[in-house]
């Protein structure tokens, strides 16, 4: 197939590819914004998603709860917790007790409890609401009351569903409604604080871009560094929300995407695979192989009966081993057989006897045609005298080189 046969496959491929994007961003469905939850899950208007993800990037160590309160408070470090109940479902019947107690109990231990709703009051000990008296079911602007941390980030936009109506002296109010109490606190033992709010408003994705609205949820939270900080547990057991990871799947284009993801590996397999199949190995060794090579060498040296390349080769590595790790210079690693072997005996503390019979025998190979036999003697003869050399040198001997050869003076 030619060069442009193959770019009319990717062309094509790709303007399907194209269509089929196209297409799918007109007929998928339209997400609609109608989950009223502030569910750290739900990213609409309603939903908490946002302030999960900013109060993480803000330095709060920040996680979700899928268990009940019991289990999630009991062994929680209370001092360094907060909890937060947004708009939850009210614990069954044969629990509530159970459940409110161990809010009580993480309240005196240290710990911070955010709840918001009507229900959420429910958890908070001695919480109760009432019938709003105005603005029911619209947003209202809260009117700051007191002087305390939360009444000083400014009028809040809230809904005033169900006010707070538990006549407490402990509680202190901090935003109203007209004469709804809308955002209350109590503080506890050990640092420990209950704050409830009437809504979740101010920490929906809606409301938390309002810096009032921030700065509320921020207070309500406590610190996110220093000694007080605080791990921040968003409560999602009381949502009925038990997320699976399928659950992140959902509103995604799958089967587009799934039919996109194959037409790329269609064309991966049209552009690749036609010219890389397997490559077969050859049948036969290629003559250039080295040990063939090697083996043909020595065949060739054996036929002709040539001996003097293997002595020489011989004597120069016992010259060069002399040189380069007895020390010897060059001039005097070559000179006679007797002085070199006077030498290294001398330094060495050796028999300079075998030393010199070797070279003296190599010397004399140079210029007389050995016998097969007698030039393997010879080899084998330099090798056993370049092992008992190095056994005899001392243990640094490897290191020395050509700088610090001994300097002989010849007569």
């Amino acid at each position: 197939m030619s060069g442009s046969a193959d770019r009319r496959i990717v062309l094509w491929l790709l303007a399907a590819v194209v269509v089929i994007v196209a297409l799918t961003a007109f007929v998928a469905p339209v997400t609609h914004d109608d989950d009223p939850m502030p569910t750290t899950y739900n990213s609409g208007t309603h939903g908490a998603k946002g302030a999960f993800v900013l109060m993480g990037e803000l330095g709060y160590e920040v996680s979700r709860s899928d268990v009940a309160a019991t289990t999630a408070l009991d062994a929680a470090d209370a001092p360094h917790t907060t909890y937060i109940l947004a708009e939850p479902y009210a614990p069954a019947e044969g629990e509530q007790k159970q459940q409110y107690g161990a809010v009580e109990r993480f309240l005196q231990r240290g710990g911070r409890v955010l709840a918001t709703g009507f229900r959420g009051a429910y958890f908070l000990p001695g919480g109760r609401t009432g019938k709003a008296t105005q603005f029911v079911g619209e947003l209202c602007t809260s009117v700051p009351e007191g002087a305390d941390a939360l009444a000083q980030v400014g009028a809040v936009s809230t809904y005033d569903m169900s006010p707070w109506n538990a006549p407490e002296p402990a509680v202190r109010v901090d935003q109203r409604c007209g004469s709804d109490a809308v955002v209350v606190h109590r503080p506890y033992p050990h640092g420990g604080e209950m704050v409830w709010w009437s809504s979740s408003e101010a920490m929906t994705n809606r409301g938390i871009a309002q810096d009032s609205s921030l700065h509320l949820l921020l207070l309500s939270v406590g610190p996110a560094k220093g000694a007080g900080a605080r791990r921040v547990i968003f409560d999602e057991f009381y949502h009925g929300q038990n997320a699976a990871a399928a659950d992140y799947l959902k509103g995604l284009p799958l089967r587009s995407l799934a039919v996109q993801a194959g037409l790329v590996v269609v064309l991966l397999l049209l552009s690749y695979s036609r010219r890389s199949g397997p490559i077969r190995e050859p049948l036969h060794v290629p003559r250039t192989s080295p040990v063939e090579f090697a083996q043909n060498m020595g065949a060739l040296y054996q036929r002709a009966g040539v001996t003097e390349p293997a002595t020489e080769a011989a004597r120069r590595r016992l010259s060069r081993f002399l040189v380069s790790v007895c020390g010897l210079t060059p001039a005097t690693a070559n000179s006679d057989a007797l002085a070199v072997a006077t030498i290294v005996g001398d330094r060495f503390g050796i028999d300079p006897h075998p030393l010199q019979r070797v070279l003296e025998r190599a010397d004399t190979a140079r210029y007389d045609k050995l016998r097969p036999r007698d030039a393997l003697t010879l080899v084998q003869a330099i090798d056993r005298e370049i092992a008992r050399l190095r056994k005899a040198l001392p243990a640094n001997a490897d290191n020395l080189s050509g700088n610090r050869m001994i300097k002989v003076e010849t007569t």
